[in-house]
């Protein structure tokens, strides 16, 4: 008779058992979650890496390769400063001409002074040398 019923304390011992076996089992899968989670994470970190080293590589590569030709405008660009100052002289210049070029009041003396023409009206004067 003592066989076929179950003690009260067997029954205790036996859930007590059952659940600590479903909560190593939960805390198994779980582990296994966590593991893939950091195993997912660190792909993910190292093809971010990858990106990132492949990146700065390409940077520095068309860093390289514009540097000589920025250098080389940048002498182009001296060179063009340095005609620039040459000529800036000549160009105050003809600004300060330019107002008197196009004057209507001072066309007689602008044509008097750049071509052989004069004035009607005026007679020439030949000096001669005394002997």
């Amino acid at each position: 008779m003592n066989s076929q019923i179950p003690l009260p304390n067997t029954r205790i011992k036996n859930h007590r058992h059952a659940e600590s076996v479903m909560a190593n089992r939960a805390l198994k899968k779980e582990q296994i979650q966590q593991k893939r989670a950091n195993i997912e994470q660190s792909i993910e970190i190292s093809f971010k890496i990858i990106v990132n080293v492949g990146i700065s590589f390409l940077a520095i590569f068309s860093i390289k390769q514009l540097l000589p030709y920025h250098l080389a405008q940048q002498e182009k660009l001296a060179e063009i400063d340095g005609e620039i100052a040459k000529i800036q002289p000549r160009v105050e210049k003809l600004q300060e001409n330019f107002s008197t070029t196009f004057d209507p009041k001072l066309t007689r003396k602008v044509m008097e002074k750049n071509s052989y023409k004069v004035d009607p009206n005026l007679s020439p004067i030949f000096f001669i040398k005394q002997k």
